[in-house]
């Protein structure tokens, strides 16, 4: 573990809930040869302002109180330049958790810090979820910034369509290194710190209602999305010991927003289906009991009820929000 996961885990053994900040080294800080150390010193004593561990220094302050069940907590989600991803981020930001904003779209995420404003409770880091140093660096940017975490929400993902016969292997490939791998690796990541902390947390994999129901000429999509039930549930057994729950949202099929349901896309759905493009989405809507479109929000809201209290007694579940079209759960 490095310097600066155990000093924030340090922290956190000894005032829960505290959120730190890595600083330049100047002025007055309670000094410590090691995490360990620190600990120690911490102990008794009201917090510092700022503390020091070889050449990591933290100022350490308390979390911006903000309305919403969320309050205080630090947030991690992954896909957040845009799609649901960024509709996740956005709801957790609203419920009044400090978010970390991570995307492979450095440019998108310049694009949300500047539209939200928000510098004391966004931050955003450059991740690729396929590649574990780019993974652990931006967990280590949201210590470096808020120094802990609560949570993570895994919602980076593609959806590659097409008919067997004809699947590329690259897209193949692609769809297992994005949507099953770079789940393994935040989830690693996030259990990493999450466990030396020893305060719980919570984990909110993006699956779909694909996962639960599969489509036509969808097969890497299919399996990886049921492959991240199973990823979830297996690890809501591993890890409920250490008071880390793990769940999954199922969205139905959300388009507002969304780089998936993007032209090409919508063609090869109009092609399956045998209807014109300017006919997809109606016909994805009235395939549903509510007839009604579920927007980026809707995946928010359900979100916010996994992270929060209100769903402590829950893990290992798919939550399914999809207005009523899968009936096999």
């Amino acid at each position: 573990m490095s310097v600066l996961r155990a000093t924030c885990a340090a922290i956190q053994s000894i005032h829960p809930g505290t959120q730190a900040r890595l600083a330049p080294g100047v002025g007055a800080a309670l000094t410590a040869a090691d995490p360990a150390a620190l600990a120690a010193a911490l102990r008794g004593i009201p917090r510092p302002a700022s503390v020091a561990v070889g050449d990591v220094r933290l100022e350490l302050a308390d979390a911006p109180s903000v309305a919403g069940v969320l309050n205080g907590q630090v947030a991690l989600v992954t896909g957040a330049a845009s799609g649901l991803g960024l509709g996740v981020a956005k709801g957790l930001l609203a419920a009044g958790a400090s978010v970390v904003f991570t995307d492979v779209d450095a440019d998108g995420l310049a694009a949300v810090a500047t539209a939200l404003a928000c510098p004391e409770r966004v931050h955003t880091a450059r991740c690729d979820v396929t590649d574990e140093t780019s993974v652990a660096a931006a967990f280590d940017a949201a210590l470096a910034r808020f120094g802990r975490l609560d949570g993570i929400a895994c919602c980076a993902g593609v959806a590659p369509a097409f008919p067997l016969a004809d699947f590329p292997l690259a897209k193949w490939k692609l769809g297992l290194e994005i949507n099953l791998t770079g789940y393994f690796l935040c989830g690693r990541e996030a259990v990493r710190i999450l466990g030396a902390q020893g305060r719980g947390g919570w984990m909110v994999l993006l699956s779909s209602k694909s996962g639960l129901e599969p489509s036509k000429n969808n097969s890497v999509y299919n399996a990886t999305k049921a492959g991240e039930l199973h990823l979830a549930r297996g690890w809501a057994l591993e890890l409920g010991g250490q008071g880390i729950r793990v769940n999954c949202i199922a969205p139905g099929n959300v388009f507002k927003g969304s780089k998936i349901w993007n032209e090409t896309y919508i063609a090869e759905a109009a092609k399956k289906k045998g209807i014109r493009p300017d006919e997809v989405i109606p016909y994805y809507i009235n395939l549903t009991s509510l007839k009604r479109d579920i927007l980026p929000d809707d995946i928010a809201n359900a979100a916010v009820f996994l992270a929060s209290d209100a769903a402590r007694c829950v893990t290992g579940q798919v939550l399914v929000v999809d207005s009523g079209q899968v009936w096999t759960r």
